[in-house]
């Protein structure tokens, strides 16, 4: 795929199943490989696609951070509890819907450490609803974006069409 890329991975409906992690109370306990449950029973699963798509990713050039409207405490200790808080080189976890700000620090942050700077081109943003796309356009350029369970279906239709967006990248 050419090199290095970012890979920008929403949580809530697009790397599990619930709708607003905020909302729980931890603390959080793990029922099953891919399920935790809150203090008060409410059920978390993560879509075992989208660990697919960020194990493939990240074997294929990708450095991948969350871009999450939550409360990061919150969000954080659920990927924790699942065992998933190393699956990204990044965190972008905040309580406001600025997503757009949230990608702009991690890509300073990346230029700082490591030296890279990504055409937009090289950014695809995967989340389940499309309503920060403009926001995050517009601070860090026309980035591909894949609206999870629409633009593809499972795994193999992820890995395609990113595959095909990272090879138009001129």
């Amino acid at each position: 795929m050419g090199g290095e890329w970012l890979l920008f991975f929403d949580l809530d409906g697009t790397l599990w199943d619930h709708k607003d992690i905020s909302s729980l109370k931890p603390p959080f306990k793990k029922l099953g490989l891919l399920e935790i449950v809150d203090s008060q029973g409410a059920r978390v699963r993560v879509y075992e696609d989208s660990l697919k798509i960020l194990s493939w990713a990240r074997k294929n050039g990708a450095i991948a951070s969350t871009l999450s409207w939550n409360d990061p405490v919150i969000a954080l200790e659920a990927l924790r509890a699942l065992g998933l808080s190393d699956a990204f080189d990044y965190h972008a976890i905040e309580p406001h819907p600025m997503k757009g700000l949230m990608a702009e620090k991690v890509l300073a942050r990346i230029r700082e450490e490591r030296g890279l700077v990504f055409k937009p081109c090289r950014i695809i943003y995967v989340d389940d609803r499309d309503i920060h796309l403009e926001e995050v356009r517009g601070r860090v350029g026309n980035i591909s974006f894949l609206q999870a369970w629409r633009d593809f279906r499972d795994f193999n239709g992820a890995v395609l069409l990113i595959s095909r967006l990272l090879s138009n990248c001129k």
